[in-house]
């Protein structure tokens, strides 16, 4: 599985944003069936043939409108009627009638509204209560502090992992986001080290025989790499790419910091898990909150860092714009190709970054995070050749000619070129 970054689409830009005519019941409210299933259909209409193929159905399904979660009798979250009249199975099985993958979500650890006192019995597991599953001093994790540490010590903790698996491999899951996850996730000490959770969950997952994509969130601690790329496949690097304002994202807030927060973890990303760089909401100008340089930004550096690309915009208002962004094949395949792109010099306004491709050519990417224009050079000599170079600009889909030794462009702020460049 991943052997490139996936495609699709999240709920949880629209479920986590204050713009007008969104979350018409309250916080998060957005997220229903019905919701769900309309943005499958306009990706399986508009997105589909370019690649898009997940429909992620993130937090708050097993909740009601006033965010209290539910559980089945043992201790599995419990689809939200309300949301979901005709439940989760149903729901997947339709996106899957679209020829499209379905995702869900579940946070670390075992939250307190499912423990019930510890009277809860495990599905599947005889013998097996819900006070087995975690410490009895009922120690907290996750970045939330919402859930009970599971104690692997007891192998009922294991057990209650495989029946909520298996409960999702029943329903057809392609896809299992798990958040909160430490080190990480804004938490550090040992009842935030969620990496015996992050094993038996990925275990639990290939126990269920069904291919389940596995992705941990969020800004994890990047000295755990070997854990997340041992049992994952991608992991959040940052915190969420929402800005939790009118919109469903902001220059400052979600793209900016994210050219030096990658930096560590260029190296570690590849052929079966990715660097996760959360949505990419370049679709609608308004909603996104972004200029059209920005957007454009925002959708380069997601494609050369390799990352998933995986919108959070409402597809049934995508604007123009937005569709040739999302929908342009041959960024699309910078990104499948899996060649993470490093800087030349990080952690300054005007920023190049490159990587060489696998048929010898180089893909560059020229920033200017700047509020004022400036100048911004691409040297051969960084790429390790001196001489003449062919040089393409990808969104412009125009071949620029041959240049010696670098080349040069004047970007607007926050905004960049996209090249290819041969020898």
């Amino acid at each position: 599985m991943a052997n490139t970054p996936y495609l699709g689409w999240s709920s949880w830009s629209l479920q986590s944003t204050k713009y007008p005519g969104v979350n018409t019941q309250g916080d998060y409210s957005w997220l229903t069936e019905q919701h769900v299933l309309q943005q499958a259909q306009v990706m399986a209409t508009k997105l589909k043939s370019h690649g898009y193929s997940y429909v992620n159905i993130d937090a708050g399904w097993w909740r009601k409108w006033d965010w209290t979660p539910e559980y089945d009798q043992y201790a599995r979250p419990l689809t939200d009627a309300a949301r979901f009249p005709d439940g989760m199975a149903a729901t997947i099985g339709k996106i899957h009638s679209l020829g499209l993958k379905a995702g869900t979500y579940m946070p670390v650890g075992m939250e307190k509204e499912a423990y019930n006192g510890g009277n809860s019995p495990i599905y599947g597991a005889p013998g097996c209560y819900t006070r087995d599953v975690v410490y009895p001093d009922l120690r907290t994790t996750n970045g939330w502090d919402s859930s009970y540490k599971l104690n692997f010590d007891n192998p009922c903790a294991a057990k209650w992992i495989d029946s909520i698996a298996q409960m999702f491999a029943k329903w057809g899951v392609d896809f299992l986001k798990l958040d909160g996850v430490g080190p990480g996730s804004d938490k550090s000490g040992p009842n935030y080290d969620n990496t015996a959770d992050v094993a038996a969950w990925s275990k639990s997952l290939v126990r269920t025989g069904r291919n389940i994509q596995f992705l941990v969130s969020w800004s994890l601690n990047h000295d755990n790499i070997a854990t997340w790329q041992r049992y994952t496949n991608g992991w959040r690097v940052d915190t969420d790419v929402e800005c939790y304002c009118d919109t469903l994202v902001t220059w400052q807030n979600s793209l900016v910091k994210r050219f030096d927060d990658v930096v560590p973890w260029v190296g570690d990303a590849g052929r079966g898990g990715w660097n996760n760089l959360d949505s990419v909401d370049v679709g609608n100008g308004q909603m996104d909150g972004l200029t059209n340089d920005e957007r454009q930004l925002y959708m380069t550096f997601w494609a050369i860092e390799a990352a998933p690309l995986y919108t959070g915009d409402d597809l049934t208002k995508l604007d123009s714009y937005g569709l040739s962004l999302l929908t342009n094949d041959e960024v699309i395949a910078i990104d499948q190709a899996g060649r993470v792109a490093k800087p030349v010099v990080a952690h300054t306004p005007q920023q190049t970054w490159w990587t060489r491709n696998a048929d010898g050519s180089y893909t560059v990417a020229l920033f200017n995070l700047d509020t004022s224009p400036a100048t911004v050079t691409a040297n051969w000599s960084d790429f390790g050749f001196h001489g003449k170079a062919g040089v393409r600009d990808v969104w412009a889909n125009k071949q620029l000619g041959r240049y010696t030794d670098s080349f040069t462009a004047t970007l607007a702020p926050h905004s960049t070129k996209l090249l290819k460049i041969w020898r």
